[in-house]
């Protein structure tokens, strides 16, 4: 239990890209948006589209070792939840290391939302992000099912 925020109700299978065809940043938030709309998160994927790359126009999002973590606060969002994508070619992103970015957790919060849920994702996945261990296993997943176990192992310790 992330402070209110059960992780299943954030991240489950289903919010799992893997091998996502995707050459560009604008591919992957549009990717993600659909993929909201089609999941119930959101009910506008030209909107959240939008957010994503405003916030990537106002800092990167791009951390170090290939990873990434787009986020937007968003009025189309109904509910907080998170994404991961990978690509199997490297994404030009600007980065904390100049690396280009294959492995992305991208974030939605509703605009609305009571308190800032998607700050709680944000430090919990940048902290487990810090730790090597979990960046490899993570990159190595095979299966969404493997990945969401993983990711929701993590996060949850890092929100006790």
């Amino acid at each position: 239990m992330m402070e209110g925020i059960d992780i299943s109700d954030v991240f489950d299978e289903s919010h799992v890209l893997l091998d996502l065809d995707a050459k560009t940043q604008d591919d992957v938030f549009h990717a993600v948006a659909e993929a909201a709309v089609r999941n119930g998160i959101a009910d506008d994927a030209n909107a959240l589209y939008e957010g994503f790359l405003q916030r990537e126009q106002e800092v990167t999002t791009g951390l170090m070792d290939g990873y990434a973590i787009p986020h937007t606060k968003n009025e189309a969002a109904k509910r907080a939840a998170m994404f991961y994508v990978r690509v199997p070619n490297p994404l030009p992103w600007e980065t904390m290391d100049d690396s280009e970015v294959t492995n992305l957790f991208c974030l939605i919060a509703p605009a609305s939302c009571e308190g800032n849920p998607h700050l709680v994702m944000l430090s919990a996945l940048a902290t487990c992000l810090l730790e090597d261990d979990f960046k490899e296993a993570v990159a190595k997943a095979a299966s969404a099912e493997e990945l969401v176990s993983l990711v929701t192992e993590h996060i949850e310790k890092e929100v006790e």
